[in-house]
């Protein structure tokens, strides 16, 4: 649910802020669906906008994890482990299918749709999205806009709802359903290094991986941004966490 405070904004343009306004800066899952040109003028809006000392956490699909993941199972159906061939098709499409798909959901979706209760490691890879449609128990409360709360307190501005539903429907109808026209395809991927060595050209230091529940972000245990819903594990565990400072 949209907070009031939420602006909507097209992130391929400038972000609408001064330079050196925030202490910290934060984007998850946004970075992959950029050119990696694009993606590069993205954090560098980040750097611009934040104060000296300021914290700009990156979190996206981790390639190299991916990657891992897929050669392991690869392995596995190499030794003729037929348990394991459902296991190494889910490896493919992982890796593959939302950089390439032609349509929204793409071979992902139909797999999900196929045989997401056979293959418990689905849950491990898309998180929330997989317990969510378990039906399982909400945990956390907190400052989150996926949690459930009293909507009455809540209420998001004319203004802003307006501009979001616009920005959704010319979106969706400027596109042609082509998943790379609507943002929803990755167009780039990224691992420790590739993410940290462009973090760095743009001038962020000490660039490090950190993890969903441990951040330079003072008070970051209190924004539950990293953490899943349904315990203390991450809500997207595909995920590479990357924080730069601005020095």
């Amino acid at each position: 649910m949209p907070r009031p405070c939420v602006r909507g904004h097209n992130l391929t343009e400038p972000l609408p802020f001064k330079d050196k306004t925030f202490d910290a800066a934060y984007s998850s899952h946004v970075l992959e669906h950029f050119s990696r040109d694009k993606g590069r003028k993205f954090v560098e809006e980040q750097f611009r906008v934040l104060k000296k000392g300021g914290v700009c956490r990156v979190v996206v699909p981790d390639l190299e994890m991916l990657c891992r993941s897929y050669l392991d199972k690869l392995d596995k159906v190499s030794l003729d482990d037929k348990n394991s061939i459902l296991s190494y098709e889910w490896g493919v499409i992982e890796l593959i299918d939302q950089m390439t798909r032609e349509f929204s959901g793409g071979q992902m979706r139909a797999f999900l749709n196929k045989y997401s209760n056979q293959l418990n490691e689905i849950t491990d890879r898309i998180g929330d999205e997989a317990l969510a449609k378990q039906g399982r128990e909400v945990i956390l409360v907190g400052e989150r806009s996926d949690i459930p709360v009293n909507t009455a307190k809540l209420s998001e501005s004319v203004s802003n709802r307006l501009k979001r539903k616009w920005l959704k429907f010319k979106s969706k109808f400027s596109a042609d359903d082509d998943p790379r026209k609507s943002g929803e395809a990755h167009k780039w991927m990224y691992d420790r290094i590739s993410l940290a060595n462009l973090m760095s050209e743009v001038g962020f230091t000490v660039c490090e991986v950190t993890t969903f529940d441990q951040s330079r972000i003072p008070n970051w245990s209190e924004e539950n941004l990293d953490i899943s819903l349904y315990g203390n594990f991450p809500r997207k565990p595909d995920s590479l966490y990357m924080e730069g400072i601005k020095g």
